[in-house]
């Protein structure tokens, strides 16, 4: 089994039907051991998480991730109504746009490297959270906390399919478009500095 780290070279949900819906457009908890824990899979329709369907309770399609020729030189991520609801352009430096997220910006400044590498600084409504590796996995905290709670993780499958797994804290902070965006950039084997 191998695994890509892409830290080694830093070169509007919705919801399945019968899950109930939180403030509107978030889904609840499931009711099981992992209460606290949404879990969202990159099905890939090609050789990379840039052509996917991002899944999660009972297989339902929250998102899709879509590179094609009608767009050269972008990847489209949209929500099950066909909403664009990020935009990654493909330059030498790469640049991203989240809808109520942030204004188009180096993917580079929106996923800042640290000045030691050791981590990522990524900001979504005006609070900063930090994206660190370790062995296969990368972890999500808040940034500026002495004891930092973990909110989720990006990790590989065995089959290779990448995997989002969130708090409920995290999905009620507003931060699943994000870190959906965020695991398609650090994922696709691109250099996003």
């Amino acid at each position: 089994m191998s695994h890509l780290n892409p830290f080694a070279t830093w070169s509007a949900a919705r919801t399945a039907p019968g899950v109930p819906l939180l403030q509107g457009m978030l889904p609840v908890a499931p009711a099981h051991p992992a209460a606290n824990l949404f879990f969202f899979h990159f099905m890939k329709a090609g050789p990379t998480i840039l052509n996917s369907t991002v899944t999660g309770l009972n297989s339902y399609p929250y998102f899709s991730v879509t590179t094609d020729r009608s767009l050269p030189g972008y990847s489209a991520v949209t929500n099950p109504d066909g909403r664009v609801i990020a935009l990654v352009e493909w330059k030498d430096r790469p640049l991203v746009e989240i809808r109520d997220v942030c204004s188009k910006r180096r993917v580079s400044d929106w996923l800042a490297l640290s000045l030691d590498s050791s981590h990522r600084v990524m900001k979504v409504n005006g609070r900063k959270y930090i994206w660190a590796p370790h062995e296969s996995t990368i972890y999500l905290y808040p940034a500026g906390t002495v004891t930092p709670d973990l909110l989720g993780r990006i990790y590989r499958e065995d089959d290779g399919t990448a995997s989002l797994e969130l708090t409920i804290t995290a999905v009620k902070a507003g931060l699943l478009e994000a870190c959906v965006v965020a695991t398609v950039l650090l994922q696709c084997g691109h250099k996003i500095d």
